[in-house]
């Protein structure tokens, strides 16, 4: 439930059109990797835990392209199991990422982005083989930059956007969203903007999901320093059904980055916003970067029904040579507007560090904690911990071996359940970099 970063902004989009950047060469790196998993309870259950050993094939990718006529970052993998016995084998999917192909020269572009992933299909049960769903958000459409040049530039957007689930079928629907951006630039470093944005919603089964527009205004600042950077958006926003029914709020979006030292980096980030599962999958697209090492199973809630979130997360990162390390917390709040939507206040901690032992030889360990209340119809409260230790081993520039342990425990109050697993997992793997 970890609250998501908020999005670069059409500000950021726009202020990035008047500054000219390097161009970089097509690019992809791609990992493969081979292994045995040893998991104490596959089925993530109090009692009867099934040990088995489960034989494991991945290839995970990340291609980069930045050029005068396209614009690309997009992450995928493959993760094939085998089981024992109980659950068939079964291969894990996930592709993120964003193109954009510049059409007319600093005039039209067209942009494809994509959210393809796993997410459990009960969100009140672990996410064992049997409770898991490949979802996918696409959305596709034009930007139209406009405007006089100088320091004053517009920008449109508008896109279709389709929202897919496995299983969960009340989740799907097709959307038209439309965005129209002015931008001024201050000076180099600060540009001011002024927003207006309209979402249509079709939800395939109209007879549990309800269609609804909903409308943003907002003004947008930015400021970019050298090692300072701060953008809010304020304003107002509203829910409009088509039974009749609506709801406002303000707007707020925010977010403060500061590069204490060359190798630390300190951020916050607040929201309050109206949002749904759809739309916050596409608004995580860019949060990770690189190879993805594994496909995890999403905590997010699939369902169709449009929420009130109030977030805040704060993240500390520090770069050295031979050692690396990361904090992180966040609260939020879903206050789901269809009572069919059980509402959710959660909170957590996190830290990672990764030591260089040798040239050839890499320790790394995590901890994570997190405590969600869900309210009627489906109350209780989940406690998780998650904690991982890892050695990675190169025996070349393209060949490593990792042996890892993890260990995830939950316990729920409400219904009288939890779990405790471990795994331990050795792989081999060649990377192309």
């Amino acid at each position: 439930m970890k609250p998501r970063r908020i999005r670069t902004t059409l500000l950021a989009v726009a202020m990035a059109g008047t500054v000219p950047g390097a161009a970089h060469a097509f690019r992809i790196d791609y990992t493969i990797d081979a292994g045995v998993e040893r998991d104490d309870n596959v089925t993530l259950t109090t009692e009867d835990q099934v040990e088995q050993t489960i034989g494991r094939v991945g290839l995970g990718f990340a291609i980069e392209e930045e050029t005068s006529t396209v614009e690309a970052s997009v992450a995928g993998r493959l993760d094939h199991r085998r089981y024992e016995e109980i659950y068939g084998n079964m291969t894990d999917r996930m592709l993120e990422g964003r193109v954009a192909w510049m059409a007319v020269p600093e005039r039209l572009a067209l942009v494809v982005e994509d959210s393809y992933g796993v997410q459990t299909i009960n969100r009140t049960q672990p996410g064992s083989p049997d409770n898991r769903q490949q979802v996918n958000v696409l959305s596709l459409g034009p930007d139209l930059h406009f405007g006089g040049g100088g320091t004053r530039r517009g920008l449109a957007q508008f896109r279709y956007i389709n929202s897919d689930a496995e299983v969960t079928d009340h989740f799907n629907s097709d959307r038209l969203l439309a965005t129209l951006s002015m931008v001024q630039a201050l000076d180099p470093t600060r540009a001011l903007s002024w927003n207006a944005r309209a979402q249509d919603v079709d939800f395939d089964d109209d007879l549990v999901a309800r269609d609804h527009r909903r409308y943003e205004a907002f003004v947008g600042y930015r400021q970019q320093l050298r090692r300072l950077d701060f953008q809010v958006d304020l304003g107002y926003a509203l829910l409009d059904y088509k039974d009749g029914e609506d709801r406002s709020n303000p707007l707020l979006r925010a977010e403060l980055g500061w590069a204490a030292t060359e190798r630390s980096r300190f951020s916050l980030a607040a929201a309050s916003q109206f949002s749904d599962a759809a739309s916050s999958a596409l608004a995580r697209i860019g949060e990770n970067v690189g190879v993805p090492p594994a496909i995890v199973t999403g905590s997010s809630t699939i369902t169709p029904y449009a929420y009130e979130e109030r977030s805040a997360a704060a993240d500390y990162a520090y770069t050295g040579e031979r050692f690396s390390a990361s904090l992180h917390g966040f609260a939020q709040r879903l206050d789901y507007i269809d009572q069919a939507g059980a509402n959710e206040k959660g909170r957590g901690i996190g830290g990672a560090l990764r030591y260089r032992l040798r040239d050839d030889l890499v320790f790394s360990a995590s901890a994570d904690g997190s405590r969600i209340e869900f309210a009627a119809p489906e109350a209780r409260i989940e406690t998780d911990r998650l904690y991982s230790i890892s050695l990675d081993k190169s025996w070349s520039r393209h060949w490593r071996t990792t042996l890892s342990f993890t260990r995830y425990e939950r316990e729920v109050r409400g219904t009288g359940t939890g779990f405790e697993q471990n795994v331990v997992y050795l792989n081999l793997s060649y990377s192309n970099r």
